[in-house]
């Protein structure tokens, strides 16, 4: 359903409830149903979904409670994206026809455009009336009247014309057929339309009809509004002391000077159903306050046409907050196989959309959920375990969704299943020690930093791999290398997790790349080299410490896999 046909059927509905309730407050006050459709009229200008948009903006307090700070490392992979292949253009929709809604705008536009030109020529005449009228010097029976009085033989009865400065127009001679007490009334009711801003509120229905005049329900949202209108003033001049017999009679007079019907933005005395009227005049029974039943009933009903727009919007913001759920990734081609060799990679070959890996699970596990072997649990089959595997996905993948889909084929091939628990346990936390860091920062378009000398005989592809990555080698024995080349504290803290086999939290508050070198002895060998601890290095050539920390770890838990994979 188009946007305004689902405007036009809430204002409807809403129409109906203000009828029904029109009924219900039918014996109470004209003024309290003259509110009532005036709050249908200024439906049409307020749609439903603005008012759940703007409930939908309301910052409401998430639900769901945020877990405390983890020990988290993710080793991420700092690759230049590859560049999107384009996908096949989707054929264009077919045009749509839009004579019908053509043919319906400029009618529509029609409509409105008539309105406005009947609606301007009849202010306009008003206003020349106004222009010719005669201004009345003093006051008129004892009725005190704060707004201009003037005086006209082509005004038809009275009536207050004007919305911010009105003035109140007279037919000449009037005081000559109307007793005191009559004038007086009559005087009287056009004062209330001043004091109630009805020509203000008849403005707005005006320009209501003007934008939805095709449907029939503003034009009788505008009768009742002018009947109840008259009425409210009715009621008001009685209790204002008005002889209620004297007042009736200067109305039959007033419709005695008038044969035209009233016109529009103009207050007039004679406006409604006279004959209704002069009895609600006559028998005031509907002037008495509201009863407690029903200022509840108002109130709740209030209540309820704001807050279902607010609840809805409020629902609909969280669940546009909610993750959704899609189907998982997965390889366009696998092929894994079992093979009896003693040798495995480390590291998957990675050409294109082409993926090759001869290893054993704990590394495919690894690098699925982009964890370190120590905070992976459970019956993992060991080295003895060798597989191929032989993968085709989209070239421009990411290494997240490839992440995805060897999580996919590890469900799928080997009915791997898994849980997630939070362990507390000790570890050690990087910081910058007194002085600061003592490696320098990578800029983006500047020349590589010279290798440590350690490296210094790698060819250059081989160098051109270490870019983005924190490499860890033994170039002899008991000693450990450690090179950084364009590398973020993280991928340094993970290198370290799997050094120490122990959480590492990389507390430095560094958030660039960097370059950086050291060597340290390993505790197996203390005196085969003359090269200080991991942590002593780490200080002096880093600039860096490494402390004990103690808190909350996610861990990955194996229940169930198989060793053997299911067939390709």
């Amino acid at each position: 359903m188009i946007p305004l046909a689902w405007h036009l059927l809430q204002t409807t509905v809403f129409a109906a409830v203000i009828a029904l309730l029109s009924l219900v407050f039918r014996h109470d006050r004209a003024r309290t149903r003259h509110w009532l459709w005036m709050a249908a009229s200024i439906k049409f200008f307020v749609p439903f979904s603005l008012l759940v948009s703007l409930a939908a903006l309301i910052p409401w307090p998430a639900t769901t409670p945020v877990p405390p700070p983890q020990m988290r490392f993710v080793m991420a992979d700092f690759r230049e994206p590859p560049a999107p292949v384009p996908s096949s253009p989707t054929p264009p929709p077919p045009p749509a026809d839009h004579r019908t809604s053509g043919a319906l705008s400029v009618l529509w536009f029609c409509g409105s455009a008539a309105l406005l030109v009947r609606w301007h020529r009849r202010r306009e005449r008003i206003a020349s009336i106004i222009r010719e009228a005669t201004p009345i010097d003093g006051r008129l029976g004892a009725i005190p009247i704060a707004v201009p009085l003037l005086s006209s033989p082509d005004i038809p009865e009275p009536g207050v014309f004007g919305i911010f400065r009105p003035v109140l127009l007279l037919p000449a001679g009037i005081q000559r057929r109307l007793s005191p007490a009559q004038l007086e009334a009559v005087l009287a009711h056009e004062l209330c339309h001043v004091r109630r801003r009805d020509n203000l509120a008849g403005a707005i229905h005006m320009l209501v009809e003007c934008l939805f005049w095709f449907h029939p329900l503003v034009w009788w949202i505008g009768t009742r509004l002018v009947e109840d209108r008259e009425l409210a003033c009715d009621e008001e001049v009685v209790s204002r002391g008005a002889d209620p017999a004297s007042y009736a009679e200067g109305i039959l007079k007033v419709c005695e000077l008038c044969c035209r019907s009233p016109l529009p933005c103009v207050s007039g005395v004679t406006g409604a159903d006279l004959i209704h009227r002069i009895e609600c005049i006559l028998a005031p029974h509907n002037a008495l306050p509201l009863a407690r039943g029903k200022r509840l009933l108002l109130a709740l009903t209030a209540a309820l046409a704001l807050a279902t727009p607010v609840v809805i919007g409020v629902t609909h913001a969280a669940h546009a907050q909610e993750p959704r759920s899609a189907a998982p990734l997965r390889f366009d081609v696998a092929s894994v196989k079992l093979v009896d060799q003693p040798w495995l990679q480390v590291y998957a070959e990675r050409s294109g959309g082409r993926i090759r890996w001869t290893t054993d699970l704990r590394y495919i596990v690894e690098y699925a959920y982009n964890l370190s072997v120590w905070r992976v649990s459970g019956p993992l089959p060991g080295s003895d375990h060798i597989y191929a595997f032989d993968l085709a996905t989209s070239p421009s993948a990411t290494d997240d969704q490839v992440r995805l889909m060897f999580q996919s084929l590890l469900a799928d091939r080997f009915k791997m299943q898994v849980h997630r628990v939070t362990k507390e346990i000790e570890g050690y936390a990087i910081t910058v020690a007194r002085g600061g860091p003592k490696f320098t920062e990578a800029k983006t378009n500047d020349a590589p930093a010279p290798l440590p000398e350690w490296f210094r005989d790698l060819p250059a592809g081989d160098s051109a791999k270490m870019e983005n990555k924190v490499v860890a080698t033994l170039p002899q024995k008991g000693v450990v290398s450690i090179t950084g080349r364009r590398a973020t504290m993280l991928q340094f803290a993970d290198s370290l997790q799997k050094v120490l086999r122990v959480a590492v939290l990389d507390q430095t508050g560094l958030t660039g790349k960097y370059y950086f070198a050291f060597q340290y002895a390993q505790e197996e060998h203390p005196d085969d080299v003359a090269l200080p601890s991991l942590f002593t290095a780490i200080q002096k050539e880093l600039g860096l410490k490494l402390e004990k920390h103690k808190g909350p770890v996610e861990m990955l838990v194996i229940d169930h896999i198989d060793k053997t994979p299911t067939e390709n």
